[in-house]
């Protein structure tokens, strides 16, 4: 179908929705056992409606370290204010040092019977999408127990662990300024697996662990925001001006963190190039995938017609787009981009294709995704739940900062 935009902003201010995360759903697919003489924690992939019991995944497990990982981000900022939360963050904490090992390759899934998954293909050990999320759950750990002096025997080992990922990343960047066929002509090839999703996921936890100061990541962050610019389909004519590839020609809603990572890496370099091409992606993108109901995916032709897959929908995705426009709200402090984000956030509160309120604050459930018009998955899992507390958290920040 031709990719027509049709932006209408969503004039719904979600005035009564809560501004605290409501932490009760995910807290409760949050198990524990014993794992080698530790006390591992882990929050379950799956949990299905009606009952909301964790459900394992068939062939790969009970938990991940995808989910294991954004949930810590999660618990890193409650943490400020709910100090309870402390051996739940130590668990999980566990759980991600259980899966790396000393050459800094990932596991990723933990089986019913208390071992490790070591032969599906997607946990197999490697440095791939569940490493780089690990590695974001590692930098919210490292800090929660880093300034508490009584943690720093836990420190060290986050620290360690976290430091095992410095070859795999100077491996990657270390192919700049390589170049590899992609659409349109020459794109940037020093990107992890080749693919601007995976590496936006890398470079957020790149610059995370150089803000904390365990390793001066500054030539690392410009060579992979340099790759994920070098990924942006750029035609002021077309309706598809700013989006940014995922993988090869297709533009894809989950793990396309390549905006907020680039706001990110902005942050400590300060390149212009890196804020333009995130507003170009603001200014047009963002207001085609409102227009469009938040389509799942588009894939583009060498020819300029693109093909759009509307479903399914998740969480993932709608907090790829919000967590990006809303921090460049915040670094520009453009109003239009707040407008862009709160059209955005409302995809959780029923402003989508369903019509369904997809996240209840009463339970703190986020269901697990929208199929059809009149097909919503009420399952709700840790993927779903977590990406949805990110967001409201992200959104929170604005309301704390109106009020001081």
């Amino acid at each position: 179908m031709q990719c027509f935009k049709t932006y209408q902003g969503n004039n719904e201010r979600h005035g009564n929705f809560p501004v605290t995360p409501n932490l009760n759903h995910a807290l409760s697919l949050t198990k524990s056992m014993d794992f080698n003489g530790h006390d591992l924690s882990y929050i379950a992939i799956y949990a299905d409606a009606p009952e909301y019991a964790p459900v394992e995944a068939i062939g790969e497990g009970i938990a991940c370290v995808d989910d294991v990982g954004r949930f810590l981000e999660v618990l890193s900022v409650e943490f400020r204010s709910r100090p309870e939360l402390l051996d739940t963050i130590r668990g999980l904490t566990r759980y991600l040092l259980a899966f790396i090992n000393t050459d800094g390759t990932w596991y990723n899934f933990l089986q019913t019977d208390g071992t490790i998954n070591r032969s599906h293909k997607n946990s197999l050990a490697g440095f791939d999408w569940w490493a780089v999320r690990g590695l974001r759950g590692l930098s919210a750990s490292w800090e929660v127990f880093s300034p508490m002096p009584e943690e720093q025997a836990i420190a060290r080992e986050i620290r360690r662990a976290l430091l095992t990922s410095v070859p795999h990343i100077e491996q990657i960047t270390e192919k700049y300024p390589e170049m590899t066929s992609g659409h349109g002509g020459a794109r940037p090839g020093w990107l992890l697996e080749d693919a601007p999703d995976k590496t936006s996921e890398l470079l957020l936890a790149v610059v995370r662990m150089h803000k904390n100061g365990l390793h001066d990541f500054s030539k690392q962050i410009n060579i992979l925001a340099e790759g994920l610019t070098g990924w942006q389909f750029v035609d002021s004519g077309h309706e598809l001006n700013g989006m940014y590839f995922c993988w090869n020609n297709i533009w894809h809603g989950w793990g396309s963190n390549q905006p907020l990572a680039l706001v990110q890496a902005y942050s400590i370099n300060g390149k212009p190039e890196i804020l333009e091409s995130v507003k170009i992606w603001a200014d047009n993108f963002v207001p085609y995938l409102i227009g469009t109901r938040f389509p799942s995916s588009v894939t583009i032709d060498d020819s300029g017609h693109c093909l759009v897959e509307h479903y399914p929908q998740i969480a993932y995705g709608i907090n790829s787009v919000y967590q990006g426009i809303r921090r460049l709200a915040e670094l520009t402090g453009e109003k239009r981009y707040y407008q862009f984000s709160e059209d955005v956030f409302s995809w959780y509160t029923g402003s989508n294709s369903s019509g369904v309120a997809m996240y209840d604050p009463r339970t703190g459930r986020c269901y697990d995704g929208i199929n059809s018009a009149d097909d919503v998955n009420y399952n709700s899992g840790a993927e779903s739940t977590v990406e949805c507390l990110q967001s409201i958290q992200t959104r929170r920040m604005q309301h704390d900062n109106s009020i001081r």
